[in-house]
């Protein structure tokens, strides 16, 4: 073989070496790439695995909120309705008992309206009373402390006034406290005629009678003034009193309380609505005696639970 023969050999040779080289590059590269791409694909496989997992988990807690929330709505809602089935029932109740109270005490007509069952004769008692009204100013705000404390009084009322308090004499006696006669015309009974002094209670009772359907039961002779054509005449007890407040003459409140520091059991107390002093003393007086224990009661009720049989025409001053 000549040199040129093998110069081509030798080239042909190198060719081969080469290019299998290269192919051999070219197949190490090619598997990189696929190796490569299949590392992207596992890759992204598991990353497209991990996020489809974080939102399954997601809608899981969702669901589980959501239905946590349905019931707690739920609950509230029932717990809802039971408060307001609570409500409701105890509005019904509480309606029931006012109407079973109204009832009870529109059943109780006439003289027995002021004359209360279930007091504690054991414990002590006071008969406020109110001479010369009645008067609206004044007695109005009486009887609204009266009411709020669940007291009752006596009205030793002029029967002359009724007329224009009508409406005070009717929530007097609407309240319980008892409507008492002062005369008609604040007259003094011992200085009429026996049949001027029947004349004057008779009025009396007509108009206290037309108002609240029923009569007085006892008098309180105006100024105090008392003879024996009275005591011989008169068909009901005469009412005195054993606490003077003297409210007529002081016009202050402070006095009048004053005046009711000396206050004991079976005391019946001698006050007037026609003074603002007055209301304002009663409005301080009323809770100071029920916190110390004391019942206020009417005079038929202090009488009744003391156990004194009081007699027409005589004069009591008090329930011991």
């Amino acid at each position: 073989m000549g040199y040129k023969g093998r110069n081509n050999k030798d080239e042909s040779d190198i060719f081969t070496r080469e290019s299998y080289r290269v192919r051999s590059i070219m197949s190490q590269r090619k598997r990189k790439n696929e190796l490569r791409a299949r590392i992207i694909l596992l890759s992204t496989g598991i990353v497209l695995v991990v996020i489809l997992s974080v939102l399954a988990f997601r809608l899981v807690n969702l669901n589980k909120k959501d239905k946590t929330g349905n019931d707690n709505v739920v609950e509230a809602g029932a717990s809802s309705n039971s408060n307001t089935q609570n409500s409701d029932e105890k509005k019904k109740k509480k309606e029931e008992a006012d109407n079973k109270e109204q009832t009870s005490t529109v059943a109780a007509k006439g003289k027995k309206r002021w004359l209360r069952d279930g007091l504690d004769p054991d414990k002590p008692m006071v008969a406020l009373t109110f001479d010369d009204g009645p008067y609206t100013p004044v007695t109005s705000k009486i009887l609204e402390v009266l009411n709020k404390y669940d007291a009752r009084a006596t009205f030793f009322i002029v029967g002359s006034r009724v007329p224009s308090y009508e409406d005070m004499v009717k929530q007097a006696y609407e309240q319980g406290n008892e409507i008492a006669t002062h005369t008609y015309n604040h007259a003094n009974l011992t200085k009429l005629t026996t049949k001027q002094m029947k004349e004057e209670l008779r009025k009396s009772r007509d108009i206290i009678k037309d108002v609240i359907g029923c009569s007085f039961s006892t008098l309180r002779p105006p100024g105090g003034n008392i003879n024996d054509n009275m005591r011989n005449n008169i068909k009901v007890p005469m009412i005195y009193w054993s606490v003077d407040t003297e409210d007529w003459k002081s016009r202050n409140a402070k006095s009048v309380l004053q005046e009711c520091k000396v206050i004991q059991d079976g005391d019946i107390v001698l006050m007037h609505d026609l003074y603002p002093s007055t209301a304002e003393a009663v409005q301080k007086l009323v809770p100071r005696l029920i916190k110390k224990g004391y019942q206020l009661v009417t005079v038929d009720e202090l009488f009744h639970y003391k156990g004194i049989k009081a007699e027409a025409g005589k004069v009591y001053m008090s329930g011991r």
